[in-house]
């Protein structure tokens, strides 16, 4: 168990330190920015039977600007994603994905942005009916393009359209059965953001 674990773990600090090093390293003044994106959805259809389907999805970044005019911002983020399919069984998988992002504000006024992610701390843990838990590790990449409405001279909330694209290569199940394996978990989702630069 721990030596399917911990390993990704010991790497957070280094990661962590490399990104701000490199914002830090870059020319113009490094101001800070937190960001925070969410999106939850439930559903329920009933025939001779009911079936629900839940989704959250909660991000949250810290970085800071890279130029004076703030239209490059890099930093940390930290994903969680959970999914609960119920019909006869009960199907779930959540999963925690952290890595550098990248966000680029395109026009001069603020009102659109492109972001990128890739989050080299990505796990998972998948769950169908009576089965056993299984474990999963591996990567993660992010993409979204969204609009910033102005709230004030620092502080934007906005709406944004998200791609997130998991791929899975490592596998447990219990404590000892381990495999090597090749899954993945794509979602396509809109979400409100907030982002509060200073």
């Amino acid at each position: 168990m721990n030596g399917y674990l911990e390993p990704s773990r010991r790497w957070i600090p280094v990661l962590v330190n490399l990104t701000f090093a490199i914002a830090l390293l870059l020319p113009g003044k490094a101001m800070a920015f937190f960001e925070l994106n969410a999106y939850y959805t439930s559903e329920s259809l009933a025939t001779t039977s009911t079936t629900t389907n839940n989704r959250m999805i909660i991000e949250g970044s810290i970085g800071f600007k890279v130029d004076k005019k703030g239209s490059y911002l890099v930093g940390w983020n930290y994903g969680m994603f959970s999914t609960t399919d119920t019909s006869t069984d009960t199907t779930t998988y959540t999963s925690t994905q952290m890595g550098p992002r990248f966000i680029y504000i395109i026009d001069k006024d603020q009102n659109w942005s492109i972001g990128a992610g890739y989050y080299l701390v990505t796990t998972g843990a998948y769950k169908a009916g009576s089965g056993t838990e299984e474990k999963w590790k591996g990567t993660a990449l992010k993409l979204d393009f969204g609009y910033n409405h102005q709230v004030s001279d620092s502080f934007f909330a906005g709406l944004r359209l998200n791609y997130s694209s998991a791929t899975y290569t490592e596998q447990l199940i219990g404590e000892t059965t381990y495999a090597t394996v090749s899954y993945s978990k794509t979602m396509m989702y809109p979400s409100i953001y907030t982002i509060y630069m200073f």
